[in-house]
């Protein structure tokens, strides 16, 4: 073959479908026994919608996106503190001074807040909210998170109009469905080693042996630290350092449905400040009486090994004022997922040159996947599939390697 690829997420599939456009002869190898990665759609019995397990949102226009998803609903409402309290004008004032903060520095976002500058700007509330947006969107630590990435991060969110956020309301899995068509993929099939030299790979999983002439390697983050898969001869210390350096960000996600709503018509976001699970959305544009809880960083790890429904219920309850009781949940730990490990990257203090060299090629094996995007689009789709076309161009720049 021309070339392997190592898992059938977005960035896997989006490589494979450039490949095979291109005329070139490419499996994709995944361990799991679906496709779509960290983008998991279920449709369970009693639940009057799809629910998403992983990937949820399409954060605004992103080119790599628009043809895959054509029906696409924007989230139109109100974003609602504890109380709970409709407050737009709060969320746009922290929104619009997180956009100010001076990003020439390098340093973690936890010491730029805690500037003079800073404090003397915002008020106690606006200081709570922008750490709890920050860490929880980025599923990032603030004592660690490097204020260059994240300032990076938004303003190629701006160049997409990121701040338009829509749910695909038949289900994020028409990403990955889309993108498989016409491929070869191998389900079941858990990679534990790649043996490689120049123009030439072999893969093994537990039940055979596959040989190309590249591979290319999707893994998330996570996967690629835990070490699971082996490499021989082992990647080289300049690669090994750059996947160190990077961090996974761990998240859960707990799904409730009622039997009526309890919250205000126009509510799509509600944060329930300090609260163990310190964010809720809607399920839209279903009308569904549903919430989607969501913990990420610290809050995620805290939810360890603790009732994660009776804790998101107690966090609604304190952020509604009153106390509610889901008919059905269900919770989603992606850091206990073997081939996934956490949610998606994020980018420590000085890491972020980490992101480029993950992204370099090792003799006949690339790498792609979001944690490689270095342009401001890591832990996202579109940031992924983004990866897998840059991938699938280089290696198609090669020169193909003469037969015997």
């Amino acid at each position: 073959m021309d070339a392997i690829v190592i898992g059938a997420g977005a960035a896997g599939l989006a490589t494979a479908q450039e490949l095979r456009r291109a005329g070139r002869d490419v499996l994709v190898l995944e361990a799991r026994d679906r496709i779509g990665g960290r983008i998991h759609t279920l449709r369970p019995t009693g639940w009057p919608l799809p629910v998403e397990a992983g990937a949820e949102f399409v954060h605004g226009k992103p080119p790599a996106l628009l043809g895959l998803t054509p029906r696409r609903s924007e989230l139109l409402g109100g974003r609602y503190l504890d109380g709970p309290r409709r407050r737009d004008d709060l969320w746009s004032s922290v929104m619009e001074k997180l956009g100010r903060l001076p990003s020439l520095r390098e340093r973690s976002v936890q010491e730029a807040f805690s500037t003079l500058r800073w404090r003397l700007r915002t008020t106690r509330e606006e200081r709570e909210l922008a750490a709890a947006f920050v860490e929880g969107f980025n599923a990032a630590r603030l004592d660690r998170a490097s204020l260059k990435a994240i300032a990076q991060q938004t303003k190629a969110a701006e160049r997409i109009e990121g701040d338009r956020i829509a749910r695909l309301p038949r289900g994020y899995d028409q990403v990955p469905r889309r993108l498989a068509r016409g491929l070869r993929i191998e389900l079941n099939a858990q990679v534990r080693a790649v043996r490689w030299k120049r123009g030439r790979v072999t893969v093994l999983t537990g039940r055979r042996a596959y040989e190309a002439e590249h591979a290319v390697i999707t893994l998330p983050l996570g996967v690629l630290q835990e070490g699971s898969v082996r490499f021989d001869p082992e990647l080289p210390d300049w690669k090994q350092r750059a996947i160190a350096a990077l961090a996974m960000g761990p998240a859960v996600k707990i799904a409730l449905l009622f039997e009526r709503a309890h919250w205000p018509d126009d509510l799509v976001f509600l944060h329930a400040r300090n609260a163990p699970v310190p964010t809720f959305w809607r399920m839209l544009p279903s009308p569904a009486p549903a919430l989607m809880g969501w913990a990420a960083s610290r809050s995620a790890l805290r939810l360890t090994g603790r009732n994660a429904v009776a804790l998101a219920s107690d966090s609604l309850a304190q952020a509604l004022g009153r106390r509610v009781r889901p008919s059905r949940a269900l919770v989603f730990d992606w850091q206990r997922d073997p081939f996934a490990l956490g949610a998606y990257s994020w980018v420590p203090v000085g890491a972020l040159e980490a992101q480029r060299a993950l992204a370099r090629s090792v003799g006949p094996l690339l790498f792609a996947g979001e944690a490689a995007h270095f342009d401001g689009a890591c832990g996202t789709v579109h940031g992924a599939i983004e990866t897998g076309v840059r991938a699938a161009e280089e290696l198609m720049l090669r020169p193909a390697i003469a037969r015997p």
